[in-house]
């Protein structure tokens, strides 16, 4: 249980930092999407179009599997309405003792007409 109250902390701080706190302009076109939402994983940039919304990242403990850490950075691409993470390493990076995965938050397709 410590875990993901650590999990949640460090996502809400990673949130209060600048990573997907307030919704940029291409954001506001998405609506969000509920926790998660399917969101499909690139390590290379998208073989499909798709408008880029902005970066995303999740700190969890060493504890927390990779798996899970992974679907904690998917929840803030559908947090920021998208249905696509890019640019995501094979492996976490670690940061003191924090695991970490970061990406790119997209919407498959061009954005809605204004």
């Amino acid at each position: 249980m410590k875990g993901v109250a650590a999990v949640g902390l460090s996502l809400a701080v990673a949130i209060e930092s600048g990573c997907g706190g307030s919704p940029s302009k291409s954001s506001a076109l998405f609506p969000p999407r509920p926790e998660g939402c399917p969101v499909h994983l690139f390590h290379e940039a998208p073989d499909v179009p798709t408008t880029n919304i902005g970066p995303v990242r999740a700190h969890c403990g060493l504890d927390v599997a990779d798996a899970d850490c992974l679907r904690t950075l998917e929840d803030q691409v559908c947090k920021l309405g998208g249905d696509v993470v890019w640019g995501v390493a094979d492996k976490p990076q670690v940061d003191g003792d924090k695991n970490y995965w970061e990406g790119r938050a997209a919407h498959t397709g061009a954005p809605p007409p204004r």
